[in-house]
């Protein structure tokens, strides 16, 4: 997992292909960038733009992912993820979806959490679980980017 605000990534730790989505990321205009999917690199990276409104955690459960890393920044409003190291310690709840590469796990080990504010990212590896979207304190309406980005990228 990796935290950092998109303003002043260190180039010195980041993979060249999470620098080369925040590079995207910073050369659009966030606010105005429509929901939906926007090709980077074809199915090897792209990014998904979302709104929707955060929830408590409790009514969440974690997303895991196989072949692709996430780069999850807010451009709206703010947003607590849970995320634990990757564990074969984790139930899941469905089937794992090849299409959308994810399954959702009702726990997790040990979790943590972190806050997201505007311009502030993390970047999930595959297998490691993740629960975004749960609000702060009262649930409200965000704008996200998701990058999805393919684990081939890395090597």
């Amino acid at each position: 997992m990796i935290f950092g605000h998109i303003s002043q990534p260190d180039k010195c730790v980041i993979p060249a292909s999470i620098l080369t989505a925040l590079e995207f990321l910073t050369s659009r205009d966030l606010d105005n960038l429509e929901t939906g999917r926007h090709d980077i690199n074809g199915d090897l990276m792209f990014v998904n733009v979302m709104s929707f409104d955060t929830a408590h955690e409790d009514e969440k459960l974690a997303e895991v992912h196989k072949e692709y890393i996430d780069l999850q920044v807010l451009i709206h409003g703010e947003e607590k993820i849970q995320f634990a190291l990757k564990s074969q310690q984790h139930i899941a709840e469905t089937e794992y979806n090849a299409n959308d590469d994810f399954y959702l796990v009702s726990s997790m080990d040990s979790p943590s959490s972190l806050a997201l504010t505007p311009g502030c990212f993390a970047v999930f590896f595959p297998e490691q679980p993740h629960k975004p979207g749960c609000c702060l304190q009262l649930p409200q309406h965000i704008k996200k980017a998701v990058v999805k980005i393919h684990k081939t990228l890395l090597s």
